[in-house]
């Protein structure tokens, strides 16, 4: 069997390119090797509780957002949204919550309050990042595949942008860090801690104009989904149906299949069927998984292989709990982000001294009457979890340590807890691998230092003709809207749209 399209991995990316190429008269088929769709946003269901597998938050649900303009093509309505202010809460080390989210000058006003040894460095710091997000937004949304950009494209992006422009070509190669002078070392570990939320890494490395975007982001608006992420993938995957698509669940890709010319020419799958691609084959899998698995060695060059080398990412460690309305109501918001304590010159330590709280929203708890489901979330190194155990207890033993030293660290943290919070299960990088086959586990995209980001990003495009790529690996990045991005972009050069 042939289509024009197949797409390889039902995660939000891949979900959201079929969706639109079907909307789009291109014949296309899902191929997803799990019993539903969702990848490594799907949620997680135990004992009358639905939980999500981050924090729950989502960007560009705004009327005129990305999302949008997204389902304004297709033959389904867009799950319901709903703006979360403040968007989170940082609770530093001594104890202090410092809002983050909601209109400028209200945040600009708490930053001042939480930081008085450095007010102005702070407020001058966070407006200059929302200018530039600003302007890189407006520069995405006129040019969706701005990383693979012509020269003169990107001349007339900045002709667009005449008085910032300057200033974001000035800042290609810089780290976040260099633009925090004058702030001081509890700015910074404010600032280090949603860095390495979003970009897996601190100021010192995190490109700058990737910074810009995310820490501006919850200035823009930051959504809760009914349901979840799931919600999302579930009404795309009906709107590939709805539109003559075809999502086939429980199907495992082997491999690439390619034309003599050495183009993807379909899949072969562990079935031992062979499906044809008449125009292209997108692989929503990770780029290490892409050309790991389904490419290949012997169709990767070296030059391809050393950048798969360089490209870091984090497994991450998670507890799903079951949290009383009472406990929700005294914590300062439904999510909250808690790095630990860190004296001023040393490296910020993603994998024990950050932690990520997320619970449902009071008007869709996904629980019991009078519960909560609510995600703990923290790093950890995806390698200690894939070394050599005896027997499955090895594998227990270590996952009771994390659970007990991560759960002395909300309480740390959180006290008004109390004992309002009830451990239903965990989930390590062989979890998350089991799931979704994602090397090692790793979940949220590369790490974004300079050398992975902008014109250094890994773009859709791949050196083998008629593959593309689509998901969290590739630029954008990390995040359900830089995913969805990413779709946009394989969508709208496999089958243009006219009237974005």
């Amino acid at each position: 069997m042939t289509f024009e399209v197949i797409v390889v991995g039902g995660g939000i990316g891949g979900l959201t390119c079929a969706a639109l190429l079907a909307a789009r008269g291109v014949s296309v088929c899902l191929l997803e090797r799990a019993s539903r769709v969702g990848g490594c946003a799907a949620n997680f269901e135990h004992l009358g509780h639905d939980f999500e597998a981050g924090a729950g938050l989502y960007a560009g649900w705004r009327p005129d957002g990305l999302h949008a303009r997204v389902f304004a093509e297709l033959p389904v309505e867009a799950p319901e949204a709903r703006e979360v202010a403040p968007a989170y809460t940082v609770r530093l080390p001594e104890g202090l919550d410092v809002p983050v989210g909601g209109p400028a000058e209200e945040f600009y006003a708490a930053l001042r309050d939480c930081f008085p040894e450095c007010a102005g460095a702070a407020v001058d710091f966070y407006r200059a990042a929302a200018e530039v997000g600003e302007a890189l937004l407006r520069a995405a949304r006129r040019e969706p595949a701005l990383a693979g950009a012509s020269r003169l494209r990107l001349l007339g992006l900045a002709a667009a942008e005449p008085r910032l422009a300057p200033r974001i070509l000035a800042a290609r190669g810089d780290t976040t860090a260099r633009h925090l002078a004058g702030t001081s070392a509890r700015f910074r570990h404010f600032v280090d801690a949603q860095l390495q939320l979003s970009a897996q890494v601190a100021s010192d490395e995190c490109a700058y104009l990737y910074a810009a975007v995310a820490l501006s982001t919850p200035l823009r608006g930051l959504h809760a989904i009914r349901g979840g992420a799931q919600a999302l993938a579930d009404v795309l995957a009906e709107s590939i149906g709805r539109s003559g698509g075809s999502v086939r669940l429980d199907t495992t890709v082997l491999k690439l299949a390619f034309d003599p010319r050495g183009r993807a020419a379909g899949v072969t799958l562990l079935s031992g069927e062979t499906l044809g691609a008449s125009r292209a084959v997108v692989s929503n899998l990770t780029v290490w998984d892409t050309f790991g698995k389904l490419v290949g060695a012997a169709h990767t060059p070296a030059p391809v292989r050393a950048r798969l080398k360089s490209l870091r990412g984090r497994g991450a460690y998670q507890v799903f709990l079951s949290l009383e309305e009472e406990a929700a109501r005294r914590l300062p918001s439904d999510k909250i982000l808690a790095p630990g304590s860190r004296r001023e010159g040393e490296p910020f330590d993603a994998e024990g001294g950050l932690f990520m709280l997320g619970a449902a929203p009071r008007w869709d708890a996904r629980a019991p009457a009078g519960r909560r489901a609510t995600t703990l979330s923290a790093f950890t190194d995806t390698e200690r979890w894939f070394t050599f155990h005896s027997d499955e207890s090895e594998h227990e033993a270590e996952d009771r340590r994390a659970l007990e030293e991560l759960w002395g660290r909300l309480h740390a943290a959180l006290p008004e807890l109390g004992a309002g919070a009830e451990v239903f299960e965990t989930a390590t990088p062989r979890t998350f691998y089991e799931r979704t086959r994602r090397r090692l586990g790793m979940v949220g995209g590369a790490a974004q230092s300079p050398d992975a980001f902008g014109a250094n990003a890994q773009t859709h495009r791949t050196h083998i003709p008629n593959l593309l790529l689509v998901g969290d690996t590739v630029f954008p990045g990390g995040g359900v809207a830089a995913v969805t991005h990413s779709a946009v972009v394989v969508a709208d050069e496999l089958a243009p749209f006219k009237h974005r």
